[in-house]
């Protein structure tokens, strides 16, 4: 026997529950991995259900790792090891191993992966198909489509014409068949197929797995919940805990609405609420409700707070992003000295990995240690800031061939790649483009004038430099044209041109701001390895899910940031309300972080411009619906 008086009311509810579909919805800090640790224990232990016949799916290993070890430690009761604990793709896989005769050499090396996309772009002759940023991105637009269960056709990729994306996802797949392999979203297809088209199979699966249960059911996406609808059918013992207010993977497919219409799809299902949160103190919990109770995709439901302090919860209207990072690295050294609290203590959390530039600059400077959660990729790797900074580059060192070719038709100056391959191995590129090359009179003159501006750019300090390259040299009409041909939004290249712009304000030489890139390069490679330091967390709102400080700061809450512009820029009403409602549950998450203070900030600049406070600032001030439905005439408010 487990005892469970130590758990409150509904937790009990839902570790008691055994038979038939139960949601439980679990809002943050509301002890959602001890509900389901204390169920699959009270399964076992008191209710006498074979743990072979138990699947509990959680969406990473690490979380999968934990729910074991935490049910291993309720009961010590080697039991709990014969519960099949696992994420959905190696849950998936053992299917495809057993039934399939798949082995884990049938998998296709993520690296290969990339290298292969690598290959394929630059045989279609795509732009900077070799940009590891632009891989990524195709790599996680395929893996959207097969999430999705799309027809690719019916796809709008952001990075690639209409063709360019079919074909790279035909000769993609052609690749894999050729080596006969397969990738992680292909262990979700496969299965999904295997499953819909052999009965057999589907009721041996169904046989084993009698009792489903998934972790972060909000973040399932529909391959996913396809094949978990029908190993459920017909007895549908299926328990799912999550939080529709914590759905923030869209752009991976991540559908919040199989979670609001569970019911619908699991008749007779049972419905609990964990709605108390033992993490934050009220006033955070109190913001976290104002803003949340905005959306209106969600269950009617507010959090209760546990704690009676209230903690405090503070707002900065710093000038830029710079005086943000110099405010927030001020403040906290204060309170390092003045509370005796660890640099781990402190979590600084940003919508975009750009923001996060200033931070790392500042803090460098000031020498407070740092970790960054996300893997670092940092602006300078961009290939937008390549191209400047080969610029850049050329000025210092004229014989780097490599960077000549990187920006020689950037904007396009009509040098054929003939010529280019011709003379890429040459000492003096530029004269012997002009003396070997057979070029005609405007393409030298093209050359010439590239020389003499190049040369003028020795005398200018680099903001003033990079200004020079986008306006004067036409980098920006190039990047603008490179949209305009892709058919994509220029929003988010010209962003990353200003933030390297930005990033060079406080530098004198070229040479000096090239320098300062090469440490923070090397300084971020040493930090990745490091993650054991004790340091300030840096994290993307995306990453900090899960994560809890005593301290957070939240940065760059403004229009066009969090709500990011691309979430509003939607021409079709439904799916603009949809993408802001995931930007307000963003804001939601990294409020939630918080357990003590709260502090959030507003720039009042970017980029030299005025910018607006975040409308999720207001939000946070406003009363709740079911506070104003409570107010009547000559009522007196405070």
């Amino acid at each position: 026997m487990i005892d469970i008086d130590k758990l409150n009311e509904n937790q009990q509810m839902a570790v008691k529950h055994v038979d038939g579909p139960c949601m439980v919805l679990a809002g943050p800090g509301s002890g959602k991995t001890r509900v389901i640790t204390y169920r699959i224990v009270n399964m076992v232990m008191n209710e006498g259900i074979p743990p072979t016949r138990i699947l509990a799916i959680s969406f990473t290993k690490a979380s999968s790792i934990e729910m074991k070890n935490r049910a291993l430690s309720i009961c010590n009761d080697f039991r709990m090891n014969k519960v099949t604990f696992g994420t959905f793709h190696a849950v998936f896989f053992r299917i495809l191993r057993k039934f399939e005769r798949l082995n884990l050499n049938s998998i296709l090396d993520e690296k290969l992966k990339r290298f292969s996309i690598k290959g394929i772009l630059k045989s279609l002759n795509v732009e900077n198909g070799e940009d590891d940023e632009l891989v990524g991105q195709v790599i996680n637009e395929i893996s959207y489509v097969k999430n999705e269960l799309m027809d690719k056709a019916d796809f709008e990729s952001e990075v690639l014409t209409k063709d360019e994306f079919i074909n790279t996802y035909n000769m993609y797949e052609n690749y894999k068949d050729e080596i006969k392999k397969i990738d992680f979203d292909d262990m979700l297809i496969r299965t999904y197929y295997l499953l819909q088209n052999n009965p057999d199979v589907l009721n041996i699966v169904r046989s084993v797995y009698k009792y489903i249960l998934i972790d972060e059911f909000q973040d399932i996406n529909r391959v996913q919940f396809e094949v978990i609808k029908l190993i459920a059918e017909p007895e549908n013992n299926i328990f799912v805990v999550g939080d529709e207010d914590q759905s923030i993977y869209g752009f991976r497919g991540a559908r919040p609405d199989f979670l609001l219409q569970f019911k619908n799809y699991f008749k007779d299902s049972k419905e609990v609420r964990l709605d108390i949160n033992y993490r934050s103190k009220s006033e955070i919990i109190g913001t976290a409700n104002r803003l949340i109770d905005k959306n209106e995709n969600r269950y009617n439901k507010v959090i209760k707070c546990n704690q009676e302090e209230k903690g405090t919860v503070e707002y900065l209207t710093p000038k830029d992003s710079e005086d943000e990072a110099i405010q927030i690295a001020k403040d906290i050294i204060e309170r390092v000295k003045e509370d005796y609290v660890e640099y781990d203590d402190f979590a600084v959390i940003y919508r975009t990995n750009l923001q996060s530039r200033a931070l790392v600059d500042v803090f460098m400077d000031m020498r407070i240690p740092f970790v960054i959660r996300d893997s670092v990729v940092t602006i300078y790797d961009h290939w937008a800031a390549k191209d400047i900074l080969s610029y850049l580059k050329l000025v210092i060192d004229p014989d780097s061939n490599e960077d000549w070719i990187r920006i020689i038709n950037k904007p396009f100056r009509y040098i054929s790649r003939e010529s280019i391959n011709s003379v890429k191995d040459e000492k003096y590129f530029l004269n012997a483009l002009i003396t070997k090359c057979n070029l005609h009179q405007k393409q030298v003159k093209t050359i010439t004038d590239l020389e003499i501006d190049l040369s003028y750019l020795k005398s200018l300090e680099p903001k003033n430099a990079i200004s020079f390259i986008r306006t004067t040299l036409d980098y920006d009409k190039y990047i603008l044209d490179y949209c305009m041909n892709r058919k994509i939004k220029p929003n988010g290249l010209i962003e990353i041109l200003n933030e390297i712009e930005s990033s060079s304000s406080n530098f004198k030489t070229i040479g000096e701001y090239l320098s300062h890139i090469e440490k923070v390069k090397e300084e971020l490679q040493e930090n990745q390895k490091n993650k054991e330091v004790n340091g300030v967390i840096f994290t993307t709102m995306h990453s900090a899910k899960g994560l809890e400080f005593d301290n957070v700061y939240i940065i760059g809450t403004n229009e066009g940031t969090i709500p990011h512009e691309k979430s509003y820029d939607i021409e079709d009403e439904d799916k603009k309300n949809d993408q802001i409602e995931e930007e307000r549950r963003l804001m939601y998450v990294a409020i939630t972080r918080a357990k003590n203070r709260l502090c959030i900030s507003c720039p009042q600049n970017k980029y030299g411009k005025k910018v607006s406070i975040s409308r999720f600032k207001n939000e946070m001030e406003d009363p709740l619906n079911s506070e104003l439905k409570q107010i009547n005439i000559r009522d007196k408010i405070y």
